[in-house]
């Protein structure tokens, strides 16, 4: 398997966590935080702390932000995929290769094929 596809990508951006650099790391804090805090008027000082844990000034995290947050998954799970491919565990139809839902899911969404023992 050399080829990401958009649910590969998904599921490498979700359960992969584990191999995100620390500037990614704070690039999803920020993102994060950007939409839980960015509306708001007045923010409670235990809440501006919450904030301030999220939102960073890194310049390289930002950067990897720049062309929204859809672009970074995708870039970060290309990166992921790349640089630690034989290490991913990734839970593939025996039928088809293709990934599942989930790391612990037995069906396969693309041709229906059922592991279950």
């Amino acid at each position: 398997m050399n080829e990401l596809y958009p649910e590969l990508i998904d599921y490498i951006f979700q359960h992969c966590w584990r191999y995100y650099s620390e500037t990614e790391k704070k690039a999803i804090n920020h993102h994060i935080g950007t939409l839980k805090f960015d509306n708001r008027t007045y923010l409670h000082p235990k809440l501006t702390e919450v904030r301030d844990r999220h939102i960073t000034s890194d310049k390289n995290a930002l950067n990897l932000l720049i062309n929204g947050y859809s672009d970074f998954i995708k870039n970060t799970a290309t990166r992921i995929f790349k640089e630690h491919k034989n290490e991913l565990d990734l839970n593939l139809c025996p039928k088809c290769g293709k990934i599942a839902r989930t790391p612990k899911a037995k069906q396969c969404r693309f041709c229906s094929h059922n592991w279950h023992k």
